[in-house]
């Protein structure tokens, strides 16, 4: 008798997927090679167990602390670099035997969520680009840094060549923080040793694990003392080969006090007046408030530099737009000066904001055929878009309203809310 097998359809072979065995407290049991390189991005190690403490900080970033053990399999998503993933969490159950064995939790990582919308070639090719100028990933090419952006740059750079000690930038949400980070990254790593920093870590034995994890040094043991050494050692050699090593903590405001404290209990190791290791701490106004409180007032005197970004002003606008365009292959005026402007009222000076404006221009351009974008499409897509005048100082103003108490006599918002008309009697 013959028997006809159906041809089975290909499947994505597991190893190009991550898979990650984690117990009832979230913490790793195994880890497949792509999961590590998932949720350890950007930091690579050869020994994945020294990644524990990173990898659960992850996973407590975007699975539920209240996962329900008995639904069975939840699915959520999250975003590692500039990928996007979605993660099955399957609760394994023993159902052959009733002595109650503790839980693990499967998490099976796939890269893919819901692309760009269908129309968004059109749109982009009835504005003559043949990709996305403000899309919201990091893409080096599309890196446009005003005078504040390259001076705290410098500063950044100089504090890390001259080893000294721990440096703080502070930004609002959007303001491009994050793109300076990668870009001082990719500036040094040619002589220096550069690692991700993410997650709390209370206790100073596990915060100390956690940053050898992150830059590869091997050989961790059980007690702080022990694997305090151990770093020293490593630092010490990577001084005397004449490399840096810098510790770079992005979002630094959700870090806990404990751990802002602890980092500092690394800082300290030092050769003469020259610092070991690097730390630069970047986060939004809730970091210097941290760092001002009694409780880390050690740490604040221990900081060599303060930084501040300060929003574009319009002619900074106008160059981050028109430089976005030509790198996506603009060959024609595509927004009117008047629109620009008003791109840089409605933005507020910042970076996201700026793409989140032109990007929706761009869209509500193309749906009815406009080949020119002038001020009027880009207040409907600020109207859209829920955003404000920018207020006349943002950090005295943190909800940027643009506060009426501010407003000067005999002006009035224009029909939309968004900035101040003349006011005409009637």
């Amino acid at each position: 008798m013959r028997v006809s097998c159906a041809r089975i359809p290909w499947r994505r072979p597991l190893d190009t997927s991550g898979f990650v065995l984690i117990d009832s407290l979230y913490r790793p049991v195994y880890a497949n090679p792509e999961s590590i390189r998932i949720l350890g991005y950007p930091n690579a190690t050869s020994s994945p167990a020294s990644l524990d403490g990173i990898l659960t900080q992850k996973i407590l970033s975007f699975l539920p602390r209240d996962l329900d053990l008995l639904q069975g399999v939840s699915l959520t998503q999250f975003q590692s670099g500039s990928r996007h993933y979605s993660c099955r969490a399957y609760v394994l159950k023993d159902h052959w035997n009733d002595a109650g064995q503790e839980t693990r939790i499967a998490l099976l990582l796939e890269r893919g969520l819901p692309g760009p919308p269908a129309n968004a070639k059109t749109q982009r090719r009835l504005a003559g680009l043949f990709e996305d100028p403000f899309s919201f990933a990091l893409d080096p090419r599309f890196y446009y840094f005003s005078r504040a952006h390259q001076e705290i740059f410098a500063s950044l750079r100089s504090l890390i060549r001259e080893r000294r000690g721990i440096g703080v930038v502070l930004a609002q949400a959007g303001m491009g923080k994050s793109a300076l980070l990668d870009y001082l990254s990719e500036t040094l790593r040619s002589e220096s040793e550069i690692a991700l920093f993410q997650g709390s870590f209370d206790s100073p034995s596990e915060l100390v694990r956690a940053v050898m994890g992150v830059l590869g040094v091997e050989g961790q043991r059980g007690d702080l003392n022990g694997n305090l050494g151990i770093l020293e050692n490593w630092l010490a050699i990577k001084y005397r080969e004449g490399r840096l090593v810098t510790l770079i903590c992005d979002d630094a405001q959700d870090l806990s006090s404990e751990t802002l404290e602890n980092l500092c209990l690394v800082s300290d190791l030092q050769v003469g007046q020259q610092k070991l290791m690097q730390i630069v701490l970047a986060g939004r106004q809730g970091l210097l408030e941290k760092l001002s409180g009694l409780r880390l007032e050690s740490v604040g005197k221990k900081i060599n530099l303060y930084s501040r970004l300060a929003p574009l002003d319009e002619a900074e606008v106008r160059s981050y737009v028109l430089h976005r365009l030509r790198i996506a292959g603009c060959t024609r005026p595509i927004f009117t000066s008047a629109a620009l402007s008003s791109v840089a009222l409605y933005s507020r000076g910042i970076p996201l904001n700026i793409n989140m404006i032109c990007r929706h221009s761009l869209s509500l351009a193309a749906s009815i055929n406009l080949q020119t974008i002038d001020d009027h499409i880009v207040s409907d897509s600020a109207y859209d878009l829920v955003l404000r005048a920018q207020p006349a100082n943002v950090w005295e103003d943190p909800l940027g309203g643009g506060s009426d108490a501010r407003r000067s006599a005999g002006l009035l918002r224009d029909r939309r809310g968004l900035h101040l008309v003349q006011k005409t009697n009637t």
